[in-house]
């Protein structure tokens, strides 16, 4: 199988772990000199994130996000969703964007005034 349809496959794979966690209109995008109104799927229920997929055995994952953050532009998160054979999908992303996620999640706890709470201290065990 050549690079460019095992490409397609490993989008088309990517679609579909969107489409199974929700994302019903989540398909391939139109594929032409990167941009953000191609990347390689496209989700409007997720309309700030860019995908790049990788379906590949070795990743440049530093290339891969260089190209998803230039394909991206300005509006958009820049996300490297990546796979290899027999393995599960990990998703990479830069830490601001992911901070800036999960800081308008409801996974922050947060004291009655809005503030995040510190976490109760925990015993580090002894050697």
């Amino acid at each position: 199988m050549n690079s460019r349809e095992k490409g397609k496959r490993g989008e088309r794979r990517w679609r579909d772990v969107l489409r199974d966690a929700g994302f019903q209109k989540a398909h391939r995008g139109i594929q032409y000199s990167g941009s953000p109104d191609s990347p390689d799927v496209a989700c409007p229920e997720l309309p700030g994130i860019h995908f790049e997929v990788k379906a590949v055995e070795a990743l440049n994952i530093w290339r891969a996000m260089a190209q998803s953050i230039t394909d991206a532009g300005a509006q958009k998160i820049p996300v490297v969703a990546h796979t290899r054979n027999r393995s599960g999908w990990l998703v990479t992303m830069r830490a601001e964007d992911w901070l800036t996620l999960i800081r308008q999640s409801d996974h922050v706890a947060v004291d009655g005034a809005g503030d995040i709470t510190n976490p109760p201290a925990t015993e580090e065990a002894a050697p």
